[in-house]
């Protein structure tokens, strides 16, 4: 049997039954929104080690959770989305008679298309490139070797008649 026929080991959660799951989700919850332990403590009437020790089953049931998730499809799915709804809110936009409807419409789709683009950045699919390059006057570079390119490189567009503001 070669390598790429071995199954990949999958961790095997101890079963949580589904009431204590719940109290779990609960608990995270709570703690996530800023509930002190004692005060979580006191909501369920159970232990600060009983509080520690769900705390941690419920990191490793969103372990769990998350190695099933296929990123490729769930960014896919995520994509499809933002685009309909910014069609749908394009389109109802273009269909609205009032004025006020149309503003309405027209920024949820503004506010769609940015939460798609933050998506496509974070995602590394979109690359966000700088709107201006400035080069500022005298030499930014500490390092030798880097400040000899750098007037040399000044050097040669001045010779090539590109003009360089501020230097």
């Amino acid at each position: 049997m070669g390598p790429a026929e071995n199954p990949v080991p999958q961790k095997v959660l101890p079963p949580i039954s589904r009431p204590r799951q719940k109290r779990i989700r609960e608990i995270q919850n709570l703690f996530d929104s800023g509930w002190k332990v004692a005060e979580i403590m006191a909501h369920f009437g159970i232990s600060e080690r009983t509080v520690y020790y769900d705390l941690e089953k419920g990191k490793e049931l969103d372990r769990a959770l998350a190695e099933g998730v296929d990123q490729a499809a769930t960014l896919g799915r995520e994509i499809r989305f933002l685009e309909e709804s910014r069609r749908k809110e394009l389109r109802a936009y273009h269909l609205a008679k009032n004025p006020q409807v149309k503003i309405g419409h027209m920024r949820n789709a503004i506010t769609i298309h940015e939460k798609l683009m933050k998506l496509l950045q974070d995602a590394g699919l979109v690359i966000k490139m700088p709107e201006r390059l400035s080069i500022e006057e005298g030499n930014p570079f500490s390092d030798l070797e880097f400040r000899a390119k750098y007037i040399a490189l000044m050097k040669e567009a001045r010779a090539k008649g590109i003009i360089i503001h501020g230097l």
